[in-house]
């Protein structure tokens, strides 16, 4: 029987169980599914993405495993043992992702995405294998045709030698396909940083050109993408042995990055920095940082586009690390996952208290001491409580499933891209949420945590509002921001899942159809024009190039 904790410590009133059931704190309670097999997610050594492969609505799980290990697929069903209840199933035979080459890699750090825009989610892992000699090569891409998966890494030209560390997807220049990006550590005969560009027809291309140099060696955990700067697009935050910011810029008809570390702020990771988590902690509307790291974690603050290194709270020494509204009251609380070798590490929960007061809450996770690595966010029963499902490679996986009492109310929302302009998973979507007076905003990002891929469907906690006014979407699509940014007007019934697909911003009249009066609208906006909705391509100006994208959308979008 586990001895529980006094309520001295917290620093707001709580309620304790009995001494033979859960912790529960101001109705905030978790239970681990994973401590006595209800359920089995097994420990393996690899990474962790959530998607939903066969689009039923239900997020699920690919574990990657070691060399020798199968990776597995996990398929999210309906309990037969627990009425109301849902599982995760072993579905790997015969998915695909038992072939023998997956089998022979190491499939840690993942990312999923649809790439190919088919309407279905695909998956890459690092997946490290030494093939002989002391070379070592990376990459595994398994397309998803239908819900069966089919290994194209080598015709798919993702295949390369060297460490490579991270992995993410991001379409970088906006032409509706997500590209990769792989950052290494510099040794086995690899870049430190790999940029390859998705041509759109199953294949990518090297433009690691378009990336500053990053010399040296050194071991690289993860990195992931934000806005912080707000100007449209999303730059990436990575954490090798120090920090580095890579900044996206104009170059001249493409995008490009440069090193902007210094003018950052970004400066400090503390020692063997292995998690970060972009999201907006303070509610000011932009995007704040989270590493978890071997001492107490790093945190910054973004202030207008400089990161401002601050102590919100203390955590452990950690890797799995993610920003989640657990309560739904509105703020984003914290959760951080323990490291081996460590002491007793329990996976901690900060609760966000508003107003900067924090409070650890640890104890309502009712997980026991334990060794984790890969930690994700998500919503694996679609009941508005925020889950988490944290892996220990030696032990067993937990599934942290949310049984919270407590009375927010909450959307999540399900971002489809066109396929044409906006890539199908609507990764590097910024979206605005507006309810109750308060606006909150969240990305859609594949690769954050520690190199995995967290629920893909933003979710907010609305406390006490039952309907949402509105929701801002910024599309990751070619024009300026006027031009990418769509707003659906509500009210939108809280407690439920809606799905929100990008328009056509060609049919600028509105009206389910592109025809000459969008041309009409483009000559009356002629010239000249900063951030207008008629710059279809973010030129800066209303120009012919903008009435040749009407007139090639022309049947498009009706």
């Amino acid at each position: 029987m586990k001895s529980l904790l006094a309520c001295a410590w917290l620093t707001v009133p709580c309620v304790l169980a009995t001494a033979a059931g859960p912790v529960s704190i101001d109705g905030i309670e978790f239970v681990d599914h994973g401590i006595g097999g209800v359920i089995d997610l097994g420990a393996y050594r690899g990474g962790l993405a959530v998607l939903d492969y066969d689009d039923d609505g239900f997020p699920d799980l690919v574990i990657g495993g070691t060399g020798g290990q199968l990776q597995r697929l996990m398929h999210n069903e309906v309990d037969p043992a627990r009425p109301g209840e849902r599982t995760f199933v072993d579905v790997t035979a015969g998915s695909g992702l038992d072939d023998a080459e997956g089998q022979q890699r190491i499939g840690d750090g993942m990312a999923a995405a649809d790439y190919d825009n088919d309407g279905d989610v695909d998956v890459f892992m690092i997946g490290r294998f030494h093939p002989g000699g002391g070379i070592v090569s990376h990459g595994l891409l398994y397309r998803n045709d239908g819900g069966v998966f089919t290994n194209v890494s080598v015709d798919a030209g993702v295949r390369a030698n060297g460490y490579a560390g991270s992995v993410s997807w991001h379409d970088y220049d906006h032409d509706g396909f997500v590209d990769l990006l792989l950052l290494g550590q510099g040794t086995g005969g690899g870049p430190r940083v790999r940029l390859l560009h998705n041509d759109g027809d199953g294949t990518f291309s090297d433009r690691s050109d378009l990336m500053p140099t990053v010399a040296g060696t050194g071991p690289v955990y993860t990195h992931t993408w934000m806005d912080y700067d707000g100007d449209g697009f999303a730059d990436c935050f990575a954490l090798w042995n120090g920090p580095r910011v890579l900044r996206s810029v104009p170059g001249g008809a493409e995008r490009m990055f440069v090193d902007a570390t210094a003018e950052s702020g970004f400066a400090i990771l503390g020692p063997a920095p292995m998690g970060i988590a972009a999201g907006d902690l303070d509610g000011d509307g932009d995007f704040d940082v989270a590493v978890s790291n071997g001492a107490a974690g790093e945190y910054y603050r973004n202030d207008d586009g400089f990161m401002t290194r601050f102590f919100p709270f203390q955590s452990i020494w950690a890797w799995g690390v993610s920003w989640l509204d657990v309560d739904n009251d509105g703020d984003l609380d914290h959760v951080q996952c323990g490291s081996s070798g460590q002491g007793a590490n329990f996976d901690v929960l900060i609760r966000n208290l508003g107003g900067g007061a924090w409070d650890d809450i640890s104890p309502a996770l009712n997980g026991i001491s334990v060794a984790t690595r890969y930690a994700v966010r998500l919503d694996y029963d679609n009941d508005g409580r925020v889950d988490v499902v944290a892996m220990d490679p030696s032990d067993y996986t937990s599934v942290y499933q949310n049984r919270s009492t407590t009375t927010g109310h909450w959307i999540t929302l399900r971002l489809r891209g066109d396929g044409r302009l906006v890539n199908r998973s609507a990764i590097g979507a910024v979206v605005r949420v507006s309810a109750g007076g308060a606006t909150q905003v969240r990305g859609v990002v594949s690769g954050s945590s520690t190199t995995a891929t967290e629920d893909l469907r933003p979710h907010v906690g609305l406390g006490a509002a039952t309907v949402v006014d509105s929701i801002e979407v910024l599309w990751p699509r070619r024009g300026s921001l006027a031009s990418r940014t769509e707003t659906f007007a509500g009210p939108f019934a809280a407690d439920g899942i809606v799905e929100i697909h990008a328009g056509c911003p060609e049919d600028l009249g509105d009206d389910g159809a592109v025809a000459f009066a969008d041309i009409l609208a483009i000559i009356g906006a002629w010239g000249p024009c900063e951030n207008c909705v008629e710059d279809l391509d973010g030129n800066g100006s209303v120009d012919f190039a903008d009435v040749l994208l009407v007139i090639t959308a022309w049947g498009m979008c009706s």
